[in-house]
């Protein structure tokens, strides 16, 4: 980054932390509910019941996890060399593109970790809200791996 512009890298994970700090404000948890249909009665009356859709979870309202508290922090990093850019002191924060890669890889992990082993309860669906989080942290993760390689072409010359 020269200049006090952003590199193509540090566009993307801005991108991704974006998309990350929106998906967590979208459901993540779901309960199954009961699914409409119709039910019939003694004396052959039929009567039709509505689907009753249970309680839905963003990221915030998930009792004991700490993927909130860790999105705030994976996000700030990401956005950060865009807030520096505007304040043209990017240089003195090389640092941020290797953070921004591994908070990226270790958010991967995390939800993949939270879709698969450690999701809550029995009968709880998978919302597309922790999908788009995931999508968000590949984003994110990769941005920052670019923006490694962009910095280490730019030292070359």
């Amino acid at each position: 980054m020269l200049g006090g512009r952003l590199s193509l890298g540090q566009v993307i994970a801005a991108v991704g932390a974006i998309i990350v700090l929106v998906a967590s404000f979208l459901d993540w948890v779901g309960s199954g509910g009961v699914s409409g249909g119709t039910v019939t009665g003694p004396g052959g009356a039929s009567v039709t019941v509505p689907g009753v859709s249970g309680p839905s979870f963003n990221v915030w309202e998930i009792p004991g996890s700490v993927l909130d508290v860790f999105i705030v922090v994976a996000g700030v990093v990401a956005l950060l060399p865009a807030l520096l850019a505007f304040a043209d002191a990017a240089e003195e924060f090389s640092f941020v593109s290797a953070a921004t890669f591994v908070l990226g890889v270790v958010g991967i992990l995390l939800v993949a970790a939270f879709l698969t082993v450690d999701f809550p309860g029995e009968g709880a669906e998978r919302e597309l809200g922790a999908y788009i989080g995931l999508a968000g942290f590949l984003v994110m993760a990769f941005g920052g791996f670019r923006t490694m390689q962009e910095e280490v072409v730019a030292g070359e010359i």
